[in-house]
């Protein structure tokens, strides 16, 4: 092996992932990665990204991934530089996310004998990966530069999908790492050869999961026969957006009510003729019909008192997994959503059933719009929720719900939400009931609080403004993002809400356990830092934000203009709670909620 051959090497490595669908790389410097990256400098065809840190820079190229929907790469040296990556990698894998993850690393004869910066980094992340290809060091032949393509280009349509997910390309690389141009008549034969395989046009499209046509008729079957039917949607990706119409001509032929938290894309959205129910926590606690039949899609819903619907069939309709934690789906039909969706709709909008399928058992043919009994009666019961909602933020004016729904009410056409974990997620959908349609993007595939403000940095690659809600606890926690949101390519604006640490734990058992002085130690963990001090320290804009009000005129600023600007909105440490808790007494007493309605 030569300089030469290992260059090539990387050149056809960064030709191939871009073949292969790659069209952003993140980097991070270290120098056995020297070959990669310079190869990668040279590749017109890719935006090349500079992070320092391994973890924000797998962060921000998930943030990339998940709003682009393309999948992005990450670049490493060798050592634990690539350990930094693990977490970015749990959240892709488990939200099926497009991650190619490029680790170099040092060569056999430096494994295993105390080499420095060197450990095993085969199968590094474990399960985690959809695959992990090694490409073993570089080697001066036609078959090897022939292998090196064809596992670069498998290994990305691995990671688009069916089940989209992370990838892993170990890359061993030796002395001298510097790229060096083919020198004798071996390497530029070697040369032709690579110039040749990178001109080749590449199919490379990931093939499709699709539900079984039998399992979608006996669903819409037993649509047809259950008037009393209800649509739970979690969190899906953006890219659902595309299946919006059928969904909503689905629940509004069926007459069923859409439970949509905000994450699901289809609750900030034109919904037609169909019933979206804003609050189904508080609706459920209003008195709302249960349903005999519960059609369930995205991720596990957040709410705090989520609907059981005990007795009700419970039919699951999931993109690439089982998702049935308590194991009691009549149903759970596996394939891309979207097309199922439109497969349903078409069933009940006259389309008849599959070949499979019995015209008997169908009975009503096509399924006539009913007049939705029940979707009216949850309407009802929201519209009441809504009124409950209003006068609970009136109330508490200075609770993170009510600074949350004036930052929403800001944004401008088109811009992207992203809503931390933690409490964010758990009361935007109290702050917002409908509204103009903005993309949201939640990190529920390990639901963790972690690169939040990195991932948000890289959604801002999809081209559209990012409005970034998390906690005071989450914003500690991914301080070197704002280092990544120097790279934000659309501004970006981060509201930070900080009640003083986790006040989640004030909601959980561990509330009302007598461990006060423990639960405020080591589970509030209030960072006690300054926000605005931080984010001037590292080059954002910054300003604090004391009413709801200025929150909203801060982020209207804020995506207006380009670059990063983070927002400090200190809230009262009960707010959520103080909500949720009038909320339910409203609802619970009919007369004060006609009181609430004549004060607001």
């Amino acid at each position: 092996m030569t300089a030469a051959v290992q260059t090539l090497w990387a050149e056809l490595i960064a030709a191939s992932l871009v073949d292969a669908g790659v069209a952003t790389c993140v980097v991070s410097p270290g120098s056995r990665s020297t070959p990669l990256v310079a190869a990668l400098a040279n590749e017109r065809r890719l935006e090349l990204v500079p992070i320092i840190d391994e973890r924000s820079a797998a962060f921000f190229a998930l943030g990339v991934a998940r709003a682009t929907g393309v999948p992005a790469a990450i670049v490493c040296t060798s050592g634990s530089a690539a350990a930094h990556y693990l977490p970015a990698i749990v959240e892709a894998s488990t939200a099926a996310i497009p991650l190619v993850v490029v680790t170099a690393d040092r060569p056999p004869e430096l494994q295993n004998c105390g080499a420095t910066q060197t450990i095993d980094q085969i199968k590094l992340y474990g399960t985690f990966v959809r695959g992990a290809f090694d490409l073993g060091a570089p080697v001066g032949s036609e078959s090897a530069l022939r292998a090196v393509r064809r596992t670069v280009i498998r290994a990305v349509v691995l990671a688009r999908g069916p089940h989209a997910g992370p990838i892993q390309l170990e890359v061993p690389l030796r002395k001298p790492l510097e790229p060096a141009a083919p020198s004798t008549d071996g390497e530029r034969a070697l040369a032709r050869v690579s110039a040749e395989l990178r001109a080749q046009r590449v199919v490379a499209a990931p093939p499709t999961l699709v539900a079984d046509s039998a399992a979608i008729d006996e669903l819409a079957i037993a649509i047809a026969n259950e008037p009393r039917g209800v649509i739970v949607a979690g969190a899906m990706p953006l890219g659902f957006a595309r299946a919006r119409s059928a969904m909503f001509e689905l629940a509004a032929r069926a007459g069923y009510p859409i439970l949509a938290e905000a994450g699901s894309q289809l609750k900030l959205a034109a919904r037609g003729r169909a019933v979206v129910v804003a609050r189904a926590d508080f609706a459920m606690a209003a008195g709302a019909r249960p349903p005999r039949l519960v059609i369930e899609l995205g991720a596990e819903p957040v709410a705090a008192a989520r609907p059981s619907f005990a007795g009700a069939a419970r039919w699951v309709l999931s993109d690439h997994e089982w998702r049935d934690p308590d194991g009691s789906a009549r149903g759970v039909i596996v394939g891309d959503v979207g097309a199922t969706i439109v497969a349903l709709a078409g069933r009940l909008d006259g389309g008849g059933l599959s070949p499979a399928g019995s015209a008997a058992a169908w009975r009503r043919g096509s399924l006539e719009p009913r007049g939705g009994e029940l979707a009216a009666s949850w309407r009802e019961v929201d519209d009441r929720c809504a009124v409950a909602v209003d006068a609970a933020l009136a109330a508490h004016p200075r609770s993170e719900t009510a600074v949350m729904r004036a930052a929403v009410e800001a944004l401008p056409a088109g811009a992207i939400i992203q809503i931390g974990n933690s409490l964010p997620i758990r009361v935007v959908d109290h702050a917002i009931g409908h509204g103009r349609a903005h993309g949201v993007i939640t990190q529920r595939g390990a639901a963790g609080i972690d690169g939040l403000i990195s991932s948000a940095a890289g959604a801002t690659r999809a081209g559209a403004p990012v409005l970034l809600v998390l906690g005071d606890v989450s914003f500690a926690h991914d301080l070197g993002g704002l280092l990544a949101s120097r790279a934000a390519s659309a501004p970006l604006a981060i509201l930070v809400l900080d009640n003083a640490g986790g006040q989640i734990f004030a909601g959980l058992p561990i509330a009302s356990a007598g461990l006060d002085t423990v639960v405020e130690r080591y589970f509030v963990t209030a960072p006690q830092l300054d926000p605005v001090a931080v984010a001037v320290a590292l080059g954002a804009r910054a300003i604090t934000a004391g009413s709801a009000a200025s929150a909203a005129a801060a982020v209207a600023t804020a995506l207006a203009s380009p670059g990063v600007t983070v927002i400090h909105a200190p809230v009262t440490a009960t707010g959520a709670h103080d909500v949720r808790r009038y909320v339910l007494d409203l609802l619970a007493a009919p007369t004060r909620a006609s009181a609430g309605v004549a004060h607001v």
